[in-house]
This record gives C-alpha cells, sequence and structure tokens, in this order.
C-alpha cells in the first residue's frame, strides 16, 4: 500500500503490469494501450474513457460547469471527496454549494469545517470582518492560536523602501521565514530574495506562509471578484500579515 492517493497516481507501472493491474490501482476502462515505463497519471491524461473509484477535488469552489462534467466523466459512482472555501471564489459570488454543484451531485453529506488551523486568531478576526461583507450567510471559522503579531497597516510614499524594511523585520524574526508578496499584479519585481514569492491572489491559493505583504489592497478590491480576492490574500500568513497602500 502506498502512502497517499498521489504516490498511487503517480507510481510507474511495471513491466508485467497490464491493464487487470492498472484497473486494481482504482481505475476502469484500461485496455491494452499503455505503455511501459508510464505513471498512472500520464495514461489516465491519454485514454479518456478511464475512471477512477474515487476522485478528490480541491479547490472546488471555482470549477465551472464544463469542469465538473469532466470530472464526473472520471469517476465511477460519483464517487467524490469534495473541498472547497466559497468565500475564495473568485469565479462569481460565493452563494452556497447548492448553486454551485450539478444537479447530478446535489444528494450528497456535507461536513462544514470551522477551525482555523493555519491562520493565528490575529488574523482569523481580521478575515472574519470582510467575510461579514463578503458573504454574510457563511460561518467564520474559529482561530485556536495567537501569534503575538496583530494586523499592520502602512501608509507610505515610497513602497520600495517600506516593502524592503517589512522584509528586514521579518528576516530578523527569523532566517527561515517563508515570505510572499501578494498584489494585484506580479510585474514588479520588489524583491531579489530567493525566499521571497511575487504572487497575485490567483497564484496564492492554496498556499501559505510565514509572512505576507499584501500590497495596495484597492487594486485588489477593483478586480473582478476583488472582495473574494482579497480575502484570499489576507488569510495565507500563518504568523505575521502586512498590509501597505500608497500615500494619499
Amino acid at each position: 500500500m502506498t502512502d497517499s492517493y498521489s504516490d498511487t497516481f503517480n507510481e510507474e507501472i511495471d513491466d508485467d503490469e497490464g491493464p487487470e493491474d492498472i484497473a486494481e490501482l482504482g481505475l476502469s476502462g484500461a485496455d491494452d494501450r499503455w505503455e511501459r515505463g508510464s505513471t498512472v497519471a500520464e495514461l489516465a491524461k491519454a485514454e479518456r474513457l478511464w475512471q477512477f473509484g474515487h476522485v478528490i477535488v480541491d479547490e472546488a469552489q471555482d470549477l465551472t460547469p464544463m469542469q465538473w462534467r469532466m470530472i464526473e466523466r472520471r469517476s465511477v459512482d460519483r464517487s467524490m471527496t469534495i473541498v472547497g472555501d466559497l468565500a475564495q471564489r473568485s469565479i462569481g459570488t460565493p452563494g452556497t454549494w447548492a448553486d454551485h454543484l450539478p444537479n447530478s451531485l446535489q444528494d450528497h453529506a456535507y461536513q462544514e469545517l470551522t477551525i482555523n488551523y493555519r491562520s493565528p486568531i490575529e488574523l482569523n478576526d481580521m478575515a472574519a470582518k470582510l467575510l461579514a461583507e463578503l458573504a454574510p450567510n457563511l460561518t467564520p471559522a474559529t482561530g485556536i492560536r495567537e501569534s503575538g503579531f496583530p494586523p499592520v497597516e502602512i501608509e507610505t510614499n515610497n513602497m520600495t523602501r517600506s516593502v524592503s524594511e517589512v522584509l528586514d523585520q521579518a528576516r530578523e524574526l527569523s532566517n527561515s521565514s517563508r515570505i510572499a508578496i501578494i498584489s494585484a499584479s506580479a510585474d514588479v519585481n520588489y524583491t531579489a530574495d530567493s525566499r521571497v514569492q511575487h504572487l497575485t491572489p490567483w497564484q496564492a491559493k492554496g498556499l501559505e506562509f510565514d509572512e505576507v505583504l499584501v500590497i495596495q489592497p484597492g487594486e485588489i478590491l477593483a478586480e473582478p471578484n476583488g472582495l473574494s480576492l482579497l480575502y484570499v490574500a489576507i488569510t495565507r500568513s500563518t504568523r505575521r500579515l502586512t498590509v501597505l497602500r500608497h500615500q494619499l
């Protein structure tokens, strides 16, 4: 038995394995069109008729109807685990799962996760206030730990200098900190430090960092579904969040 689905999904097919062995990995529809040395992922990509015994869907809040149709075709008996956060939906309003799941998946067991293990209480409280504006029908998560660092908002007339100062403070806290700069556009590079990633909210989805700098939140808000994108940006940090704005 492998350690995870990803291990099974990516393990190489042995020379002596055939379609029957492949089907035991949770796939059906396999035929003799398999190639020596191919991974299960590569074979599944090449064979449109293959199906999986169980499908795990992450970031499900952003799937389109066509993507749901594709996933359903790959799933035997529609056996799925679907995971997502409607507050982070960036292709439309948060709504409810009934609004976004296809009719064929409306009959499902629902479990709401309410404990925030990523963001400390200080940042979780900030996110809850934004959530109340974004989607008041959604239940805010409960933070379970404190970082000792409340979120900091800075107005500056020299963004490059202010970013440098915040990064210096982050390095003083820990030499191993993972840092993200999040802004509406990632075209401007504020640092050459290899530990720092400059991302848009779309790119930052699903990731987490010790330190997060959100630059010009107003520009993020101006994007389509900007409230959701800003919610994504401020919930990436596991320790400290700084919001930088140009001084008016």
